[in-house]
């Protein structure tokens, strides 16, 4: 299977830019449905992660494109010697992963419960959003 992976990289970011990231992955997302038929993965994207993941999920519930992300360096404790200063470490940051754990598990099952083109009219829906969305990202 062939995937278009885009790389987000992220510094200190503005709320305005955070709408811009958000139509870009849009963007991206829907192109890669109507021209490529691909899925897409998005990565580095350290401080934008809730906007990352919500705009992956939505995708993914529409049946869409937005097939997943790649965090960009997630550690162990001890390995701070490798730290360039965007390591994640989930010990040292629970918050995070909590994050990261909802969206993995949001995205099992929506891809457990469902093929992968139904645009979410199956039954399977309401269910879902009932288990998915009770604490939006």
């Amino acid at each position: 299977m062939l995937v278009l992976l885009i790389v987000l990289v992220s510094l200190q970011i503005a709320d305005t830019h955070i709408s811009f990231v958000k139509s870009w992955m849009d963007a991206h997302i829907e192109d890669t449905e109507k021209y490529l038929g691909m899925p897409v993965v998005f990565s580095e994207f350290d401080t934008l992660i809730s906007t990352v993941y919500s705009s992956i999920l939505n995708s993914t519930k529409k049946g869409g494109s937005g097939a997943g992300s790649l965090l960009w360096q997630v550690f162990f404790e001890g390995m701070d010697n490798m730290d360039d200063g965007y390591a994640i470490v989930f010990s040292k940051s629970p918050s995070t992963s909590s994050i990261v754990t909802l969206q993995s598990t949001r995205l099992a099952l929506f891809n457990s419960l469902c093929s992968t083109r139904c645009n979410w009219s199956c039954k399977k829906k309401k269910m879902l959003e009932k288990i998915l969305y009770h604490d939006e990202l």
